[in-house]
């Protein structure tokens, strides 16, 4: 099932990289992360009262402490790097860096928690990520980004940073989320999430247009439909992954979302699949076969 959850959340939050992506001309990257953390906590919390789930459990409060710090390095932190470069560089270039997820994932893995990959997932892992660089990077492309621009630079620096702290705040509560609900955990760590950005935005020079963006617009109208997809469903998903497998494998599942957004992109924005992408395709799915059954 934990592969499932991480294959499961990997589509959902490219569809919500989509909408995210036409968000972006409306929010600031602060107030995006805002909004769409507002979203899920609400949602969260809704789910846990009808299901009776308890928001105040026994745990020790380290395991407190240890999912409010992922929640602030994993949704503060990541987040507001990830959109900064989404609206810098845009979805495809997006799908690139994001690749970088993977091998950060299995770096803090071996580090923290001394998982260690068998022939099929480290072959599965380099099939995912071959497929990633094949479906986005192609000659013609790599012939328009000759000059690279100072706005170029700093997206893929903070998409850098962003799938850095997104892979350790994850690693980081490995160990808790296989003793606790996978709903609860969730709702500490965007609890945390939301209490640190609104802090960053009342704390910012520039914090009277992050509130004045929150306000009720046509914007919402790709911005709710994102924020339930890629940061309630997508983010479920994804802890559950991360619950029921091993860290290392769901990152491998997770970072087929760069391949979903390229058939994404195709069917809803009318970009053509070419060659390249259909064999990215085909790696990706024997990637991800690889993973789960070995």
């Amino acid at each position: 099932m934990g592969s499932v959850f991480a294959l499961s959340s990997a589509f959902f939050w490219a569809c919500g990289v989509i909408l995210f992506a036409k968000s972006g001309d409306n929010f600031s990257p602060i107030s995006l992360n805002i909004y769409k953390s507002i979203v899920a906590l609400v949602l969260v919390t809704l789910t846990m009262l009808i299901l009776h789930i308890p928001f105040f459990p026994e745990f020790p409060l380290n395991s407190w402490l240890l999912l409010a710090l992922s929640g602030f390095v994993g949704i503060t932190l990541a987040d507001i790097f990830f959109f900064t470069a989404l609206n810098k560089l845009g979805a495809g270039l997006v799908a690139i860096v994001e690749c970088l997820y993977l091998p950060s994932v299995l770096f803090f893995s071996f580090i923290l928690l001394d998982e260690k990959l068998g022939t099929g997932g480290i072959i599965g892992s380099l099939l995912v990520l071959s497929a990633v660089f094949v479906g986005s990077v192609t000659k013609k492309e790599m012939a328009k980004k000759n000059k690279i621009s100072r706005n170029t630079i700093l997206g893929i620096i903070s998409g850098i940073l962003a799938m850095v702290f997104l892979a350790l705040g994850i690693v980081i509560i490995k160990e808790v989320l296989e003793q606790s609900n996978v709903f609860w955990a969730t709702y500490v760590r965007v609890t945390a999430g939301c209490i640190s950005l609104f802090v960053i935005a009342l704390c910012h020079p520039r914090r009277r247009q992050y509130f004045r963006e929150l306000k009720f617009s046509r914007a919402w109208i790709t911005a709710l439909p994102a924020s339930v997809c890629g940061n309630f469903v997508a983010l479920i998903l994804w802890v559950a992954g991360m619950k029921y497998t091993t860290a290392s494998q769901a990152a491998i599942l997770n970072q087929m979302s760069s391949i979903f957004i390229f058939i994404l992109a195709a069917v809803f924005l009318k970009e053509k699949i070419t060659t390249n992408k259909i064999l990215a395709i085909c790696l990706a799915v024997t990637g991800a076969c690889l993973t789960i059954f070995t």
